[in-house]
C-alpha cells in the first residue's frame, strides 16, 4: 500500500472523531463586523481559469474596499463547479484527482491579512453541499443532490474539509456563510455537531449563516443549530428594513447590479444605498451588497464612485 493511499485510508476512518473534536489551542475570538456596510464578490476561478488566480491584485481589492468603508468582505471560496481559489488538505487526501481545481497560491490567506490591516473582516463564502457540478468529486465525498437529505458519510467528509480551511485561516475569518442549506433532513445532533465545530476551528466566536433561499419568508430564517447570522438574501428588499423578531443577528444582502456578479449599472439610488445601510446599522446587523470585480479584483468603476459617496461621512 503506498504511503498516500495509507494516508487517505487512515483520514476516511478518522473523519467521525476529526470532525467532531475541535483542534486544541486554536480556538480564538475574531473580530467580528462592524454593523452596517460590507460587500460580497463572486470571484469565479471558471469565469477565467485556475492559472489566471495569480493575476489578482490582493492590494487593489483590499484598498477598493477601504476607499468604500466596507466593514466586512463575503468570499467564494468556490462555489458549485468543484474549482476553489485555496488548497485544501484534507480535500487533496480525500479526493487526490481534485487537486488540478485548485491552485498553489492561497488567495483567501492574503486578502484575509490585507483586510485585517484595514480594519475590514472577512466572512467565507461555501456551498453547504459538495459542488453539484462536479458528478465525481460528488461522489467521492459521498453526496447526492442538494435536494435531497445528505448522507452520513458526506457530513463527516465535509466537515474535514471545512475544518482544514477554518484552521489554515483561523482569526483571519470572522465568519461563515453556507449557501444552499435546502434540505437538512436527516442530520443528527451528531453531524451539526461536526459541521458546527469544524466552521467554528481556529476562532470560536465566528458569525455562521446558513442560507435557505431567497426572499422575505427565508431571509431571516434559522436553518442549523449553530447559525447565530441570518443569512439575508433579499432580491428586491422592502423600502424600509426591520428586523423581525429572531436570535439571530440582523443582516440583508442583496446584488448592486442586476442580478450576482452582474457587471450592470447600480439598480439602487444614493438614498435608498444610505438608508438601508443606517437602518441596518441602528439594528446592529449588517447590509451587504454584491459587486462584481473583474479577474484582477477590480471593481466597476462607477460602483465604487457610487458607494464612495454613499458612505462619506457628513462634514461637521
Amino acid at each position: 500500500m503506498t504511503g498516500r493511499l495509507l494516508s487517505a485510508v487512515r483520514l476516511l476512518a478518522a473523519l467521525p472523531l476529526l470532525a467532531a473534536l475541535p483542534l486544541a489551542g486554536h480556538a480564538q475570538p475574531s473580530a467580528l463586523p462592524v454593523p452596517g456596510f460590507g460587500v460580497m464578490v463572486h470571484y469565479l476561478p471558471d469565469k477565467q481559469s485556475i492559472g489566471e488566480i495569480k493575476r489578482f491584485d490582493v492590494e487593489a481589492f483590499a484598498s477598493s474596499l477601504a476607499e468604500m468603508r466596507a466593514s466586512h468582505l463575503i468570499l467564494t471560496l468556490g462555489q458549485n463547479n468543484g474549482q476553489y481559489i485555496a488548497p485544501n488538505a484534507a480535500l487533496e487526501v480525500l479526493c487526490p484527482s481534485s487537486a488540478a481545481n485548485r491552485p498553489p497560491r492561497d488567495l483567501p490567506l492574503e486578502i484575509g491579512r490585507a483586510l485585517r490591516s484595514r480594519g475590514i473582516t472577512l466572512i467565507l463564502y461555501l456551498p453547504f453541499r459538495a459542488p453539484q457540478g462536479d458528478r465525481a468529486l460528488m461522489d467521492c465525498l459521498g453526496d447526492v443532490s442538494e435536494q435531497e437529505p445528505p448522507p452520513a458519510r458526506f457530513i463527516a467528509a465535509w466537515s474535514s474539509v471545512i475544518r482544514d480551511w477554518s484552521e489554515r485561516y483561523g482569526v483571519l475569518a470572522s465568519g461563515w456563510w453556507f449557501d444552499g442549506t435546502y434540505n437538512t433532513r436527516g442530520i443528527t445532533p451528531a453531524g451539526w455537531e461536526m459541521l458546527c465545530g469544524a466552521a467554528r476551528t481556529g476562532a470560536a466566536s465566528r458569525l455562521l449563516a446558513f442560507n435557505a433561499g431567497e426572499g422575505a419568508e427565508r431571509f431571516s430564517a434559522k436553518s442549523a443549530p449553530c447559525q447565530n447570522l441570518m443569512a439575508g438574501e433579499y432580491m428586491q428588499p422592502p423600502a424600509h428594513l426591520t428586523s423581525p423578531p429572531s436570535e439571530l443577528t440582523f443582516h440583508v444582502l442583496t446584488p448592486l447590479g442586476a442580478s450576482w456578479g452582474r457587471e450592470t449599472p447600480a439598480r439602487f439610488t444614493a438614498a435608498q444605498l444610505r438608508d438601508w445601510i443606517s437602518e441596518a446599522a441602528a439594528a446592529n446587523g449588517l447590509f451587504t451588497l454584491d459587486m462584481p470585480i473583474d479577474a484582477t479584483g477590480r471593481f466597476l468603476p462607477a460602483h465604487v464612485a457610487l458607494m464612495k459617496s454613499v458612505t462619506a461621512r457628513s462634514k461637521p
